[in-house]
């Protein structure tokens, strides 16, 4: 009986050949849409791209670190990065050096316990590190924060309690502002922090202003001293050098908004009950807005310093595949004089 004969060595290789062929069309498409995209974001966003340039990475983002906020560390000429692991994991604070060297810190809350909070804001003083936590913040002690080394356990040396959750926090000169944040549905807020502004802007979230006081507890006072109706989708908070208070707003996939708004606009336009007590309430609307720049979706937490305005973008973070696409994973400096 015949044998049938044997396949040619060009018969073997040819379904090799149409899997390379089809491999490199593939890359080739993606490459393609890469690019599209980034270029897409570039143009679509080309205010903020003038405006800002590129720092540094933002760390962890590759070990599944989410990037809440920002804070640079005075003391230590260090950016701490607060935020929450992809992960089912308690939540890291990330330390970036002045040479670029990364530290991941562990932190417990006084009881010894993981924190495991969503990190959404980080500030400093001299003195202490405060971290976001549910109704108030941690706090630590700042020059234990600045010699830990990587893999090192922070302990918490007291905590704060607050009104409400804090989204956002920041240190500007010798006040802390803290806030909270508002969406429909998701993300309410109580219904006397829902304001109607004389510009007839509704504002669905509040901002408090608690002053420095070195008989207060960790070098604040314990009760707000004023407060503020601020927009809705508010991720941050920054004061610049000539007065202007700047908010980042964003959520999902919109686009983000950095609105700044000159303080020395503002005058008093009643009162809030803050902290259980009435303190004067200032309104952030159009009236005294003096800038809105577009940036791309999810800017989040956002640190002045050096005359400019430092972001950390949630995109950044590899659980979100569309950050990647046009290139985030770095911290943006912005000047918005």
């Amino acid at each position: 009986m015949q044998q049938p004969a044997a396949p040619s060595d060009a018969a073997q290789r040819h379904p090799l050949r149409a899997v390379a062929i089809i491999a490199t069309v593939i890359i080739g498409v993606v490459l393609v849409a890469l690019v599209g995209i980034n270029a897409f974001v570039r143009v679509a966003y080309n205010p903020f791209y003038d405006q800002a340039t590129r720092e540094f990475p933002i760390p962890g983002v590759s070990e599944g670190f989410v990037p809440q906020d920002l804070d640079y560390l005075d003391a230590a000429d260090e950016w701490l990065f607060s935020g929450y692991m992809a992960a089912d994991l308690p939540s890291p604070v990330y330390k970036r050096a002045a040479n670029g060297s990364v530290a991941r810190l562990s932190v417990e809350l006084p009881d010894g316990s993981a924190y495991r909070g969503h990190g959404s804001a980080i500030t400093s003083t001299d003195r202490f590190v405060f971290l976001a936590r549910e109704q108030g913040c941690l706090v630590l002690d700042a020059a234990e924060v600045a010699k830990a080394q990587d893999g090192a356990t922070v302990r918490a040396v007291g905590s704060v309690g607050m009104d409400f959750s804090p989204a956002f926090m920041n240190i500007e000169g010798d006040v802390l502002y803290a806030g909270n944040f508002y969406f429909p549905g998701d993300y309410e807020t109580p219904a006397h922090h829902h304001i109607t502004t004389a510009d007839g802007t509704e504002n669905p979230a509040i901002l408090y202003a608690y002053p420095a006081d070195e008989g207060g507890t960790f070098g604040f006072a314990e009760k707000a001293e004023r407060a503020y109706s601020i927009p809705g989708l508010v991720q941050g908070v920054a004061v610049t050098p000539d007065g202007q208070m700047v908010l980042s707003t964003s959520y999902g996939l919109r686009s983000s908004h950095l609105l700044a708004y000159d303080m020395a606009a503002l005058a008093p336009e009643g009162t809030f009950a803050a902290d259980g007590q009435t303190v004067p309430l200032y309104a952030l609307d159009g009236r005294a807005l003096v800038d809105d720049v577009e940036a791309p979706p999810m800017t989040e937490g956002i640190e002045s310093h050096g005359g400019r305005v430092y972001i950390a973008e949630e995109s950044a973070s590899g659980k979100y595949l569309f950050g990647r696409l046009y290139g985030t994973g770095y911290v943006y400096a912005i000047d918005l004089r």
